[in-house]
C-alpha cells in the first residue's frame, strides 16, 4: 500500500499527486494545507491523517516531504520512502534520505544519477492541429521567479510581424499590454488544450515540465526555450534561441535561461501559417509512448 502527503490545489503540484491518485498509483491521501489557497478536499473523499499513512509500506513524496518529522518516523518504522525530486525545488539532503529517487527528467537525473529515471505519464486528448494561427501561453500563477516567460513573450509581440491571435491563461490578474491581437483570460478552465495550434512557453527553468508535455500530448506545437532537458524530446525546429544563462540559487544551484523578445518574435514568425500537421502526430505518438496504460505498471511495479 502506497501513501503519500499532498497538496489538494489547483497547481502543478497538486495536479501531479491527483493524477497519482486518479489512477491508481497511490492508494492513501493525508492532505496538507495551502497556506494561501483553496484546498479541494472533494478531490479526495477519503483522504486519512497523517499518522494513517504509518499503515502503508511506501510513501511517495513529490518535491517535498511536507513534514519532514514523519518522513523520519516512518523511515524509523521501516517504511520505504520514495521520492520524486523537482531537482530546482527539492532539499538535495531530504531527497538524499529517500531508499528510491524516481527522476521525471533528464535534468533531474543529473542532479541525482543514481536514481531511477522514469516520465511522468499524461492523460489529455489528442486532437490535430493543421496550421499555426493561434497561440496559447499559460502564465499560471506567475511561475517561480517568472519562470514560465509571461513577461518576455509579451514583450516579443510588438516585433512579432503576424497576424496571429494569441491567448494568454492566467489564475491571477497580471499586467497587461494592449494589442488586439492578444485575448487575456483569467481564471481556471477545464479543457485547457482544447484550443490552440502552437504553445509558446519560453521557459526558463524546469526539468519535469507538465504544462509542455500536456500541450505536446495535445497535438499542439511546443514552442519552448532551446534548453536541456526540454530540447531532447521536443522537435527543436520549434524551440526559441537561448540568448544566455545566469546562475540563481533555488535549493540548489541552478542554470536560468535568458530569451531575448526579438528571438521570441522571430521565433513566432517563423511558424506562423505553416503546415503542423507533421509535429501534431509526432505529439500523438508521444503521448501513447507515455501514456498511464504505459507507464502505470512500471510505477506499480517499482512502489
Amino acid at each position: 500500500m502506497t501513501g503519500s502527503i499532498v497538496l489538494a490545489t489547483e497547481q502543478g503540484l497538486g495536479y501531479l499527486a491527483k493524477a497519482f491518485y486518479d489512477n491508481g498509483i497511490i492508494d492513501k491521501i493525508a492532505i496538507h494545507p495551502h497556506s494561501t489557497r483553496k484546498s479541494h478536499t472533494e478531490w479526495y473523499p477519503d483522504a486519512v491523517s497523517v499518522s494513517e499513512l504509518l499503515e502503508c509500506d511506501t510513501i511517495l513524496f513529490f518535491e517535498t516531504p511536507f513534514d519532514l518529522d514523519f518522513m523520519k518516523e516512518a523511515k524509523a518504522k521501516g517504511i520505504k520512502i520514495v521520492f520524486m525530486p523537482m531537482y530546482e525545488c527539492s532539499n538535495p539532503r531530504i531527497v538524499e534520505m529517500a531508499d528510491v529517487i524516481i527522476n521525471p527528467s533528464d535534468l533531474d537525473q543529473e542532479y541525482y544519477p543514481d536514481g531511477i529515471r522514469l516520465n511522468v505519464p499524461v492523460d489529455v486528448k489528442w486532437r490535430k492541429r493543421s496550421v499555426a494561427k493561434v497561440f496559447v501561453h499559460n502564465a499560471g500563477n506567475g511561475g517561480l521567479g517568472g519562470r514560465n516567460g509571461t513577461t518576455e513573450l509579451l514583450k516579443a509581440m510588438k516585433h512579432v510581424k503576424s497576424p496571429i491571435k494569441l491567448i494568454v491563461r492566467s489564475q491571477m490578474p497580471i499586467k497587461q499590454i494592449d494589442d488586439p491581437r492578444i485575448e487575456y483570460r483569467i481564471g481556471q478552465f477545464d479543457d485547457i488544450w482544447a484550443e490552440g495550434d502552437v504553445f509558446v512557453f519560453p521557459e526558463k527553468f524546469n526539468g519535469l515540465s507538465l504544462p509542455a508535455q500536456e500541450a505536446y500530448a495535445s497535438g499542439m506545437v511546443v514552442m519552448s526555450g532551446d534548453r536541456f532537458p526540454m530540447n531532447t524530446w521536443l522537435p527543436k525546429e520549434h524551440l526559441i534561441p537561448v540568448k544566455g544563462t545566469t546562475k540563481e540559487r533555488l535549493a540548489v544551484l541552478i542554470d536560468v535561461a535568458e530569451f531575448s523578445p526579438v528571438d521570441i518574435a522571430k521565433s513566432i514568425d517563423n511558424i506562423y501559417g505553416k503546415s503542423i500537421i507533421i509535429t501534431s502526430e509526432q505529439g500523438r505518438e508521444w503521448a501513447e509512448q507515455n501514456s498511464w496504460e504505459v507507464l502505470a505498471p512500471k510505477y506499480k511495479e517499482l512502489l
